[in-house]
């Protein structure tokens, strides 16, 4: 019968122990399959899954090769020839013929090919500068999810703290309105704050399952949660020049002015001779293999004297849009000089605000410890402690955007001279 006893025991030993370490494997699993998400965890799947970057990417490798090709109008042109045929007539016997050679071509003065190659060098420049405002814009879009998934974490925290202060308050009331001391309105007033936070809490959870969908959207994988530690850090006075010179849209505007000058300039070639030296290496011949060599070289130039008036209107045209150009590069550049600025002053700003929103919470807080001291020792009455008591609450929630502020105008000083998110 012990015996009987102990081999239970060890069974349900046993059971527990296997229990343990199913809770223990579903728990690993569980965590790894919520776990946080930091920024740069969030900037690799960006780079990898997002299609405006990878179209981008594509757009740029495709002017790299396009610039690569334009050498090739610098270089010799060298092409192989055979032939072999036969002619019959017919009082005649067959004729036989055999021939093979090279044939090689060198522009020696070609314009067209210079300013070619100056405009594809052109486009890779501003593709590249284009890849990089694309890179700034996407990271700022996912910076800005991000930035919306944490705030919105932090604020269901924040509005479960809130209802829970709102029920002790309210059970409070009810405390003195059943000893006599408190009326019947009040009471309703605070089970309506309370009713209230209970909305605020189902409206900040709703707002944080849009956050995830947003955010694993861009990312293109699951995005649980967020993780990041708040950091509110000052930015020295930047140099705006250096700043705006490094900046992707003052690039993309410098290359197509860039490009509007070689347009403007290549018309010049148009009145300009053309050089080319040519050679061929041939042997033919009745038999094969052929005997007869026959070797040529020459040196060709053309040069066009009235191409019916379309260089003079194409110079005239390409001086209009390259005065285009010029007010377009302008205006860029101021565009994005006050862009930088707004920027930088944006991030000043809302830093200000959040050393506000600090101390304004660290002075409500004292005041609604100091008021609900003095409420439940009659010292103070209903209407005065619920002034106090709201604008302790008010000021979390102030803090909190004002938190969110900072975090978002910092992502868009970034953006605002191409700097990457971090």
């Amino acid at each position: 019968m012990v015996k009987c006893i102990r081999g239970w025991e060890g069974i349900v030993i046993n059971f527990r122990a296997i229990r343990f370490i199913f809770v223990l494997a579903l728990t690993v699993v569980i965590g790894t399959a919520v776990s946080a998400l930091t920024w740069p965890e969030s900037v690799a799947l960006l780079k990898a899954n997002n299609n405006e970057l990878r179209s981008a990417q594509k757009q740029l490798d495709s002017s790299s090769w396009s610039y690569r090709r334009s050498y090739g109008a610098l270089l010799p042109q060298v092409s192989a020839n055979l032939s072999a045929g036969s002619t019959s007539v017919a009082t005649q016997a067959a004729t036989s013929s055999y021939s093979y050679g090279l044939n090689a071509s060198l522009d020696l003065f070609n314009s067209s090919d210079y300013y070619n190659l100056r405009s594809a060098y052109a486009d890779y420049q501003f593709n590249q500068a284009n890849y990089d405002l694309t890179v700034a814009n996407v990271l700022f879009e996912g910076r800005s999810a991000f930035i919306d998934l944490l705030i919105a974490q932090a604020r269901v925290d924040l509005q479960k703290k809130i209802l829970a202060r709102r029920q002790e308050n309210s059970r409070l009331i009810e405390l003195r309105y059943n000893s006599g001391n408190e009326d019947k309105g009040n009471v309703m007033r605070t089970q309506a704050d309370e009713a209230s936070a209970k909305y605020n809490l189902s409206s900040a959870e709703r707002d944080l399952r849009l956050a995830k969908l947003n955010l694993s959207q861009l990312l293109g994988t699951d995005a649980a949660a967020a993780n990041e530690e708040f950091a509110f850090n000052k930015t020295a006075q930047p140099d705006y020049e250096a700043l705006l010179n490094a900046s992707p849209s003052y690039r993309t505007a410098k290359y197509q002015l860039e490009s509007a000058e070689i347009q403007q300039q290549a018309t010049l070639g148009e009145f300009l001779p053309d050089v080319t030296l040519a050679g061929s290496i041939r042997r033919s011949g009745g038999s094969w293999p052929p005997a007869t060599d026959s070797n040529s070289l020459s040196l060709n130039v053309s040069l066009p004297i009235f191409p019916g008036g379309t260089n003079f209107i194409d110079e005239t045209i390409n001086n209009i849009k390259l005065d285009k150009a010029k007010e377009d590069f302008a205006k860029a550049l101021k565009d994005a000089r006050f862009t930088i600025a707004n920027g930088y002053e944006n991030l000043n700003d809302a830093l200000e605000a959040l050393d506000v929103s600090r101390t304004l919470l660290a002075a409500t807080t004292e005041r609604s410890r100091i008021a609900q001291e003095k409420y439940i020792n009659g010292l103070l009455t209903y209407d005065e402690w619920d002034i106090i008591e709201n604008d302790y609450i008010s000021s979390q929630g102030s803090l909190l955007n004002a938190q969110k502020n900072v975090l978002t105008a910092d992502a868009g000083w970034q953006k605002s001279y191409g700097g990457f998110v971090k």
